[in-house]
């Protein structure tokens, strides 16, 4: 009997923080401009191809307030959901932009 409460129990915790994950949405902040999600985890840099500033998670939002080319390179500049207080640029291409 307790073998099998402990695996409902184990079940229940599952099933409890899969929701707690799925109910967190992808959004950013109020801030003008464009949302969008990211395909992969991203990092957050200072300018195109420069210093990593902070590293997005895949599936999150990031607000777009304009795009650059570097090369044949775009990259577009905004803020992700995790940091909305912080701006750079990510490449436009690991995002559904």
């Amino acid at each position: 009997m307790k073998r099998r409460l402990l695996h409902v129990m184990a079940a229940v915790t599952v099933v409890l923080a899969g929701s707690a994950v799925v109910a967190a949405p992808a959004s950013a902040s109020d801030a003008p401009g464009t949302i969008c999600l990211l395909k992969e985890n991203t990092w957050l840099r200072d300018m195109p191809h420069g210093s990593v500033l902070r590293t997005l998670t895949a599936g999150r939002g990031f607000r777009y307030h304009g795009s650059g080319w570097i090369g044949d390179d775009v990259w577009i500049y905004g803020h992700g959901a995790e940091y909305p207080d912080i701006d750079g640029w990510v490449p436009a291409g690991n995002t559904t932009c």
